[in-house]
């Protein structure tokens, strides 16, 4: 079995908490009693995210997605050979940081991380703000007419390499998962990102390059670098999705739309706009 190949993992690589923190949660991903509370939706409503929701984006269009549902969300470095990542032995996930509509979390994150400087030299202070879809100018503007900011440069948010986004098609398929229920919360504490693990836990999740970076922003993260991600230790079993969101050319297939809903019958399907375009009311 799957769980027996991976409990050996864990005892052969890790020793002390890190590896008692592994082994809980190969237990808790296993767990088959279970009780999973997901929202329904009808068609055309707006899906809500509470905070806490997690989401997670795959490649491609349906290459992967059956792999996920068989698998889960477990760690490439359990099920591979593993990856030069900055955070390693874990799964990313993007982490809902306070409610929001599904449309007005799209709008925001399909966007801009602008960073800017106040000041020149050596006292200049760095600053970055988020810039949603189509508030670029808006935005540039505002801050060339502000006598105390030098200079400044942006890129493309995280989200639109990994999420569905209103400026890319690379990525056509998203799940969100309902992180409300005590055993999901239970799951979700294994995070590398939960400042309560001392160093020595985090070591073996961490790239040896990236260990000092990671300590210095674990507690101070900013708009440019982390402060959405959460990194799940092993993983996160498939009982936890309650819905799918789709890029454009996705939710103009018909036949890929069918195919998600027979395989998640009682999982809700939205857009990039926000709403249902297939329900869960069963």
């Amino acid at each position: 079995m799957k769980k027996e190949k991976y409990i050996k993992i864990v005892n052969e690589k890790f020793v002390g908490e890190s590896k008692n923190l592994l082994l809980k949660q190969i237990d808790l991903f296993y767990k088959n009693d279970c009780s999973i509370q997901k929202n329904k939706y009808k068609i055309g409503e707006e899906v809500f995210l509470k905070k806490g929701t997690f989401l997670h984006g795959i490649f491609g269009e349906l290459e992967n997605f059956d792999y996920t549902l068989d698998n889960g969300f477990i760690s490439v470095d359990f099920t591979s050979e593993p990856r030069a990542n900055k955070i390693c032995n874990s799964v990313g996930m993007w982490n809902i940081k306070e409610d929001i509509l599904l449309k007005d979390y799209i709008n925001k994150y399909s966007g801009f991380t602008i960073t800017y400087t106040i000041g020149r030299g050596p006292g200049a202070k760095e600053m970055s703000e988020l810039v949603p879809y189509h508030k670029f100018d808006e935005f540039t503007e505002r801050i060339n007419n502000d006598d105390d900011i030098w200079t400044y440069w942006g890129d493309k948010t995280k989200e639109v390499s990994f999420l569905p986004s209103l400026v890319s098609d690379k990525r056509q398929i998203a799940f969100i998962l309902n992180m409300e229920s005590d055993y999901a919360k239970e799951l979700s504490y294994a995070d590398v990102w939960n400042t309560e693990f001392d160093e020595e836990i985090l070591k073996p999740f961490l790239d040896s390059r990236y260990y000092n970076k990671f300590l210095e922003e674990r507690f101070h993260r900013k708009a440019s670098t982390t402060d959405r991600e959460s990194a799940i230790m092993f993983g996160l079993p498939v009982a936890l999705i309650e819905g799918v969101f789709v890029g454009r050319k996705i939710e103009h297939n018909k036949q890929a739309l069918d195919y998600i809903k027979s395989k998640l019958p009682d999982c809700y399907i939205c857009n990039l706009d926000g709403k249902v375009i297939v329900d869960n009311i069963l």
